[in-house]
C-alpha cells in the first residue's frame, strides 16, 4: 500500500525561525519548500515586498496544485490568518496526513528584534504592526484552530540559540515535555484572550 502525502506546515509569528527551520525539514525530508516570502523574492527581487499580494496568491496556487497531484511538501506560515484553515482542509479530504510545527517565543519585542536583526543582514522586512498583530494571531490561532487540525503537532521554543521540544500531541493527547515553557505558552494564549 502507498504512503499517504505529508502535508508540513511550520508555523509561527514572523521572527520565530520558520523559514530556517521548514527549509531544514524540507532538505532532510527531501520535500520541496513552499513559502509565501520566497516566492515574492522570486517575483520581485529588488522588492519583495512589492510582490506581497501576488506572493501570497501563488502561495495558494501552489499547494492547492501540490494537493491536486498528491504531492508531499513542506510550508511555513504564521498561521495568523484562517486561509491554511481550507488548505489543511482541502489536504486532508485528498488523503493527506497533516504535521504541525510551530514555533514560539516569548514576547512580540523578541519577534520585532529579531525581524530587525534580518533587515540588518539583508533580509525582508515586515512592518512592526504586522509582526505585533500577527503574533497574537498567529499563537491564538494555532493554539485554537491548527493543532485540533492537524495529525500530529509539536510546540517548539526558539528563544535560546537550539529550538526546544515543548509538548507534542496528536488527536486529542497532548504530551508536555518541559512544563515551564509549556506553562510560558499557556500564560501567552491566555494574555490573548
Amino acid at each position: 500500500m502507498a504512503e499517504s502525502p505529508h502535508l508540513f506546515i511550520v508555523g509561527g509569528p514572523n521572527g520565530s525561525g520558520k523559514t530556517t527551520l521548514a527549509l531544514e525539514y524540507a532538505d532532510e525530508l527531501v520535500l520541496p519548500y513552499v513559502g509565501a516570502d520566497a516566492i515574492a523574492a522570486t517575483l520581485n527581487p529588488t522588492d519583495p515586498a512589492a510582490a506581497e499580494i501576488a506572493a501570497a496568491r501563488q502561495f495558494i496556487r501552489t499547494i492547492q496544485a501540490d494537493i491536486s497531484q498528491k504531492t508531499s511538501l513542506v510550508c511555513e506560515s504564521t498561521l495568523s490568518g484562517l486561509t491554511m484553515r481550507n488548505l489543511v482542509a482541502s489536504a486532508r479530504d485528498a488523503g493527506y496526513s497533516v504535521s504541525i510545527a510551530f514555533l514560539f517565543v516569548e514576547s512580540a519585542d523578541v519577534c520585532v528584534a529579531r525581524v530587525a536583526q534580518r533587515v540588518r543582514a539583508g533580509g525582508h522586512d515586515v512592518p512592526e504592526s504586522d509582526i505585533r498583530r500577527r503574533f497574537t494571531r498567529s499563537i491564538r490561532n494555532f493554539w485554537a484552530i491548527y493543532r485540533e487540525l492537524a495529525d500530529r503537532w509539536v510546540l517548539l521554543y526558539n528563544g535560546k540559540t537550539t529550538l526546544e521540544d515543548i509538548a507534542v500531541g496528536a488527536g486529542d493527547q497532548t504530551a508536555v515535555r518541559n512544563s515551564d515553557l509549556f506553562a510560558t505558552f499557556l500564560a501567552i494564549v491566555g494574555d490573548l484572550r
